[in-house]
């Protein structure tokens, strides 16, 4: 998680509860409002019902009037028992399904007051005026009336029970409820301010003060302080790249203590080359006139070797040299089987004083490399001289090639050179291929080195692998020829 989006999240936290404060006052207003929407279509109810009131009143009056001599009354009475309808119809459809015996018995007098008209009607027609105003006082005045005026009592109490006692509820629980909501919010508030400060603390100062603190030890000399950031975010890429400037920095310095070497191989080499040279030299024409006054081959078979092996010597004093003043790099194609005999061929003799077994499996249509056959030819020698010391009581060395995809899947040839020897520790695996690093007290520390850098210039990798008891191996990694330009060289992985 980025910087950014933490700080988006403290503030979050922080504006939640706020958040949570708005969404409950919205409920809360929206609670109210359906209660008092409630409230005003239970009232609209009564208001209907009033309206049925009003129409049976209006029904029993038009009965009175045609008992006081309006002849035209009877005909509004059958537009009254439809106006009653209609509104009694209205009013029942938006009863409870608890309330509906109140419209049965309202249906009922209904009923009662029709019949009562129809008796009186026919009464007053028939001529019977004074038995049809008895009959009319009797049963609407007396009975009918004082019967509705019940029904209507019961129904308005009802309504008020229902419309203001349960509005009156509903808002006390709302109130109730929102009073517990906001306490709850409270709660959240305090633990989010809590968590926010947590994050933004976590976030921001710890990182901050082990990167100051990294920085302190690297600026006081410690290049090998390891720094491990511990976040994704813009304060851990400050880490990593400071972590990396640290490691340009060790790489740096690394390589300034090596040129410091290399000059001191330098002056070693440039006397090593004026103290052994010239005496080689004299050995070697020495061989060569020799050669001239003996006759046979048996003869001149340990002369050749001599001058063989003083070419070698100075080969190997050249290579000294060049490694502590590095010559141009002239590629040559060349097959891996030829480097292998020709490194092979100096320890012919040591390999049978030794008792150690040659196993060889470099097939011969592996396809060539692009190498300085000198130089590649010596680091194979150095390699192969540091394995037979290591067998020094017999063993089985083995040499085996194979075609191999590298970085990038650029195509080459992975050479492994294992011996039977005792193995090498694993602290000191590292410091191997380092110059002047020895574990032979007659070493001089630099033929692994010199094997890598020849290795490294051609493109190749050199790799040592070994564990106490199971021997070494050492990996060459090789490109292959391709074209006429020399590759390029890649870091070594030991």
């Amino acid at each position: 998680m980025t910087l950014q989006r933490k700080l988006l999240l403290g503030f979050s936290l922080m504006v939640l509860p706020t958040l949570f404060v708005g969404i409950q006052a919205i409920r809360t207003n929206a609670l109210e409002g359906g209660t008092l929407e409630a409230l005003g279509q239970r009232l609209a109810h009564s208001r209907t019902y009033a309206e049925v009131e009003d129409a049976m009143f209006n029904q029993t009056q038009v009965v009175w009037r045609y008992l006081s001599g309006d002849p035209a009354a009877k005909k509004e009475f059958p537009l009254t028992e439809q106006v009653v309808d209609f509104w009694l119809d209205r009013w029942a459809a938006g009863l409870p399904s608890g309330d509906l015996k109140l419209a049965d018995g309202v249906r009922k007098i209904e009923t009662d007051i029709r019949d009562v008209a129809g008796r009186v009607f026919k009464l007053y027609d028939s001529g019977q005026r004074e038995a049809a105003y008895l009959t009319a006082r009797q049963e609407l005045v007396e009975r009918l009336q004082p019967a509705l005026a019940e029904v209507n009592r019961e129904i308005y109490r009802q309504a008020r029970e229902y419309s203001v006692q349960r509005a009156f509820s509903q808002v006390a629980t709302i109130v109730a409820t929102e009073r517990r909501v906001l306490w709850s919010i409270i709660l959240l508030a305090l633990v989010a301010g809590l968590t926010a400060s947590w994050i933004i603390s976590r976030s921001l100062a710890r990182p901050l003060n082990e990167l100051r603190h990294a920085m302190a030890v690297v600026g006081a000399g410690d290049l090998d302080h390891a720094i491990e950031p511990r976040s994704a975010d813009e304060i851990g890429d400050l880490a990593r790249a400071f972590a990396q400037m640290t490691e340009q920095l060790r790489q740096s310095h690394a390589q300034l203590v090596q040129s410091e070497k290399l000059a001191s191989i330098g002056q070693m080499a440039a006397g090593v080359a004026h103290g052994l040279r010239n005496p080689l030299a004299s050995l070697r024409a020495a061989a060569q006139l020799a050669q001239h006054r003996v006759e046979g081959p048996a003869a001149r078979e340990p002369l050749n070797a001599i001058i063989e092996q003083v070419d070698r010597l100075d080969n190997r004093i050249a290579h000294l040299l060049t490694f502590s003043r590095p010559a141009p790099f002239r590629p040559l194609r060349e097959s891996v089987r030829s480097l292998v005999d020709g490194a092979l061929s100096g320890f012919t003799e040591l390999l049978g004083q030794r008792r150690v077994e040659l196993g060889l499996a470099v097939p011969p249509t592996l396809r060539e490399i692009r190498v300085d056959p000198m130089r590649l030819e010596q680091a194979l020698t150095e390699i192969i001289s540091n394995a037979l010391d290591a067998m020094s009581d017999g063993g089985r060395l083995e040499i085996a090639a194979q075609s191999q995809n590298g970085e990038g899947g650029a195509d080459g040839v992975l050479l492994e050179i294992t011996d039977s020897g005792p193995g090498i520790a694993a602290e000191i695996l590292p410091n191997l291929c380092e110059p002047f690093f020895t574990t032979r007290p007659e070493g001089t520390g630099l033929g692994l080195a010199i094997a890598k850098r020849y290795v490294e210039e051609t493109g190749g990798r050199l790799e040592i692998a070994s564990r106490i008891g199971h021997g070494t191996t050492v990996r060459i990694w090789l490109p292959v020829a391709s074209g006429d330009t020399a590759p390029t060289p890649v870091r070594s992985l030991s």
